[in-house]
C-alpha cells in the first residue's frame, strides 16, 4: 500500500485526503525570530515544535493512530492512503509532522508532498 502525506497552510485552502491533520496545536516557530523564515526540514525548527511534554504525548499518539489506520488500510486491500497535514502556513509544523509520520510510517511506500513551503 502507498501512503501520500502532504503538507499544506490551511490559510491557502484546504487538501482532499482520507485523514485531514491540523497541527495548529503544536508550538508555531513562525513567532521566533531566527525559526521564522526555516522550514519544518530544519533540525532547528523540528526541535522547537517537538521537545516538550505535550508534544512528545501528541507525536505517540499520532504515530499509534496512523499506524493503526495504515493496517487497518491493508486489511481492506487499499491500495493508497491519502494523509494530508495542515498547518498555518504549511512552513514549519505541517511539514515537521508529515516528514515525522514519514519515519514512523516508513514499512510502506510513503511519499511526502509539501504543498506550500515556499510560500509566505
Amino acid at each position: 500500500m502507498k501512503i501520500i502525506l502532504t503538507s499544506f497552510g490551511r490559510k491557502y485552502g484546504q487538501i482532499e485526503a482520507d485523514i485531514v491533520l491540523d497541527v495548529r496545536c503544536l508550538e508555531n516557530p513562525f513567532w521566533v525570530s531566527e525559526l521564522k523564515e526555516k522550514s519544518g526540514l530544519d533540525a532547528e525548527v523540528r526541535d522547537y515544535i517537538f521537545n516538550n511534554p505535550k508534544s512528545a504525548e501528541y507525536l505517540r499518539t499520532l504515530s499509534q493512530l496512523m499506524r493503526l489506520q495504515a493496517q487497518l488500510a491493508c486489511e481492506r486491500s487499499c491500495q493508497e492512503l491519502r494523509i494530508a497535514v495542515g498547518c498555518t502556513g504549511g512552513r514549519h509544523r505541517s511539514v515537521a509532522v508529515a516528514e515525522f509520520l514519514a519515519k514512523e510510517l516508513s514499512e510502506y511506500e510513503v511519499e511526502v508532498i509539501h504543498t506550500d513551503i515556499g510560500k509566505g
